[in-house]
């Protein structure tokens, strides 16, 4: 009995020595992995090879920086493209000569990688979107005596290579075919040809549909910029004489807010105010919004802190949530840079340069219009983290774009319906972007949504939310859509004389203003000095937030003191909310340009 137990018992401690040794030849091969292999994805790019320790271990990489051995290798569209010993990957001198290279360096970035070569020479691999498709570009920076860089590339096993019928070279992977256009390649030897001072390759998809021309969208009205002018006159001259009819009796604090604006930039500001009805200036509707013309600061007071701490907490969560769906906000990044929310906008640009472009949505394409615009217009010396972004948004664009068959209107649809505010805020950001980027065929495609759109608009100034098409192929309205009045149009397309939030200088570190004035500070040592251009001879209300407590203010040169009744004299004044750090300030402008003087 002893010795059958003793027969069972040894090979089970030979079973578990070889178990422990097999446990242990995994946490090698696992240890060594870790340290020498990778696997990246890097925007539509896959990378794979093996880095090395930095000779010194006192010497530390920058994020997203490797030291390489025994090569790399990129895969992009069912081809390899190696850089490894044996691969072939090799430079061409000036004299004739060629030597075999491989990377020693790589740095990874959102959407690209390079590599850099000995000598100086370095291999840039990038991913942009072109007709909805991603697309490789590839670009050699070549230092002297490097004349040409020799790129070796294969077939993966599910691809095909084969020849085009125009003689080049196409790959087709999981049903797409792909091309390298015009560039150079050896395809006997497949090799990709890289030259000093040459333009980029491009490794892109064959687009079965190339019948979008954005030249052929746009309706005639809008090719010219004076004849686009003359129709948004007009349209302007309809609202203002049918608000000059309403405001005596209306109650709509938009009809007041837009009827004013537009009567100061016609000269006919006091008689407007004087002509605002009696219900609406002692009503329970007014807020922020038109405070700025008509005073009562309390309630604006009190409406404009309600309204930007529902908006900071919208955006808040929204942002914390990782949801690119904060870009619905209108013109979101120019409202926290005015508010100079860093958090915010720091988290807000994170989502951006994480956005996958093949998933972008027709309802954010506005917002990185505008995004791009306003990035371009606060943060000029910084990179554009919307730039990435830009061809996927306007793919998204024009596969949802409209025209009529009559060739005089244009939309863009969401699946069968087009929203008529969305096309509009969507319109002047295309205008925005066509006009900055040089770009007139979007700017012209831009004019275009804005004209078709006021083109609803009857004779009431009334504008369908909704239209769709009919059987017959017309754009039309919807049946029992919803209506908007031509002011809320008009906030939507005006700038300038409308309320706005202004940013009050680049060294004032958070403060901004609400106002219908031009305004601009300077600061030296203690004293703020804030120059407020309006109409001479009238009267206007201004909100100042993020003012710390002063210690005086000085209007027309003259040192004012608080009153908490100003509001009632036919005079300027001024009041102070400390929990709120909001200056309530009154502006009767005896010159065109007055200054507001803040003593810290």
């Amino acid at each position: 009995m002893l010795n059958m137990m003793k027969k069972l018992i040894f090979p089970r401690i030979i079973a578990l020595i070889l178990i422990y040794g097999v446990i242990f030849l995994l946490l090698v091969m696992i240890q060594f992995t870790r340290q020498g292999a990778f696997t990246h994805t890097v925007g539509n790019i896959t990378i794979s090879g093996y880095y090395r320790e930095p000779p010194n271990p006192g010497v530390s990489l920058a994020s997203g920086e490797y030291l390489l051995t025994n090569g790399v290798s990129v895969f992009f569209g069912g081809i390899e493209f190696r850089m490894d010993d044996g691969s072939g990957l090799g430079f061409l001198y000036e004299n004739g000569t060629r030597e075999e290279v491989l990377p020693e360096q790589m740095v990874l970035f959102e959407d690209a990688a390079s590599f850099k070569f000995p000598g100086g020479s370095e291999l840039y691999f990038s991913t942009r979107y072109t007709g909805g498709m991603p697309e490789l570009q590839i670009s050699g920076l070549l230092s002297d005596p490097v004349q040409r860089l020799e790129l070796p590339y294969r077939p993966l096993r599910n691809s095909q290579i084969r020849e085009s019928s125009d003689g080049g070279l196409l790959v087709t992977a999981k049903g797409i075919d792909y091309t390298f256009g015009e560039a150079e390649i050896d395809a006997k030897s497949r090799i990709l040809n890289l030259y000093a001072g040459g333009a980029a390759v491009s490794y892109q998809p064959v687009l079965e549909n190339k019948s979008f021309i954005p030249d052929e969208l746009v309706i005639p009205t809008a090719l010219d910029i004076y004849e686009y002018e003359a129709i948004m006159t007009q349209w302007q001259d309809r609202s203002f004489t049918l608000w000059s009819q309403a405001v005596g009796s209306t109650t709509d604090e938009g009809l007041v807010t837009a009827y004013l604006g537009e009567s100061i930039r016609r000269g006919a500001y006091k008689a407007a105010v004087a002509s605002v009805s009696a219900g609406f200036l002692n009503g329970d509707r007014r807020t922020f919004e038109s405070s700025v013309y008509l005073g009562r600061l309390d309630i604006g007071l009190r409406s404009i802190s309600a309204y930007e701490r529902d908006k900071v907490n919208r955006l808040s969560q929204l942002i914390n949530e990782k949801s690119p769906n904060f870009l619905q906000e209108f013109h979101v990044f120019e409202y926290l840079e005015i508010r100079h929310n860093l958090p915010l906008i720091e988290g807000g640009v994170e989502i951006v340069r994480a956005l996958d472009p093949s998933t972008l949505s027709l309802d954010i394409t506005a917002g990185i219009l505008e995004g791009w615009h306003d990035w371009r217009l606060y943060r000029s010396a910084q990179e554009n983290p919307f730039d990435r972004l830009l061809d996927q948004a306007c793919f998204v664009i024009s596969s949802g774009a409209k025209k009529s068959p009559q060739g005089d209107r244009l939309f863009v649809f969401s699946g069968a319906e087009a929203n008529t505010e969305f096309n509009l805020r969507l319109g002047k950001a295309l205008a925005l972007y066509g006009e900055a980027a040089g770009n007139t065929t979007w700017a012209a495609l831009g004019r275009s949504l804005i004209l078709s759109t006021l083109s609803f608009i009857d004779p009431a100034g009334m504008l369908p939310e909704t239209l769709i098409i009919s059987n017959q192929g017309d754009i039309i309205e919807k049946p029992q859509s919803g209506r908007l009045n031509s002011a809320r149009l008009y906030r939507l397309l005006t700038t300038g004389t409308y309320p706005q939030a202004v940013n009050i200088g680049s060294s004032s570190g958070g403060i901004w203003a609400w106002t219908i004035a031009s305004v601009s500070s300077v600061q030296e040592n203690n004293i703020m000095d804030i120059a407020v251009s309006f109409p001479e001879g009238e009267t206007h209300y201004m909100i100042i937030r993020g003012i710390r407590p002063f210690s005086k203010i000085q209007l027309y040169g003259i040192d004012y003191r608080t009153d908490p009744q100003f509001e009632r004299y036919d005079s300027s004044g001024w009041s102070y909310s400390s929990s709120e750090q909001t200056l309530l300030l009154k502006m009767r402008h005896r010159s065109s340009v007055e200054h507001i003087r803040i003593f810290s």
